[in-house]
């Protein structure tokens, strides 16, 4: 059963890199996986339960990136794990956008991806903290609902093709740095300040271009 599963997967995400997430009909994919579409179906009963288990196969696949970063400071690697979360710079791009698309009744951090984020990030807010970079009263729980939340939106908006990965990278960046100076202690201000202004830059160029490009 297991060595099917991974075969239907492996054909969906196949058809969905190269053709987008319409390519995969269940026919097609039944096709691809070299079954018939009656078995295909015991084990997959629509084309969102392909995409949830290929957003669990992220999950697992995020848990290992974050495990292999070379970043050690707490500040450092939350910002590093949203980038991960997002995803947005991934190849092929055809498959990251449909996984990206998170169901509508889900909150912020419920997904099997947001899980593997959010119990990082709060877990790297509370190093932050008790290094002296963030004040012991910010909630962590609330901080990664925060982030991933406003992540959430614009990494929906790049799953339609209304934003870029740059835009998605300088916006959800610029809310964490935001956050993250919110509540920054005397030691970490200054250097989460030069951050922000590195923001605020990134995205006045980014804005730019994109007035320019309409006209």
């Amino acid at each position: 059963m297991r060595r099917r599963k991974r075969r239907i997967l492996e054909a969906a995400t196949k058809l969905i890199s190269n053709g987008g997430i319409e390519a995969c009909t269940m026919r097609a994919l039944a096709r691809k996986a070299r079954l018939d579409v009656t078995t295909l179906y015991n084990y997959y009963g629509s084309k969102e339960e392909i995409l949830e288990a290929l957003r669990r196969s992220g999950a697992r696949r995020l848990e290992r990136q974050i495990g292999q970063l070379g970043e050690t400071e707490p500040i450092d690697r939350i910002r590093a794990i949203v980038d991960l979360t997002l995803g947005v710079s991934e190849s092929p791009a055809e498959l990251a956008r449909p996984i990206s698309l998170p169901k509508r009744w889900r909150r912020p951090g419920s997904g099997p991806i947001g899980v593997v984020a959010k119990a990082h990030l709060e877990k790297e807010l509370r190093r932050a903290a008790a290094g002296g970079d963030q004040l012991p009263s910010v909630d962590p729980e609330q901080f990664a609902l925060v982030v991933l939340g406003h992540a959430g939106v614009w990494l929906s908006l790049w799953a339609r093709r209304l934003t870029d990965a740059e835009e998605t990278l300088a916006r959800v960046g610029y809310l964490v740095n935001l956050c993250l100076l919110a509540g920054s202690t005397d030691a970490s201000r200054p250097g989460l300040e030069q951050e922000m202004l590195e923001s605020q830059s990134r995205l006045a160029a980014i804005e730019a271009a994109l007035e320019t490009a309409a006209v």
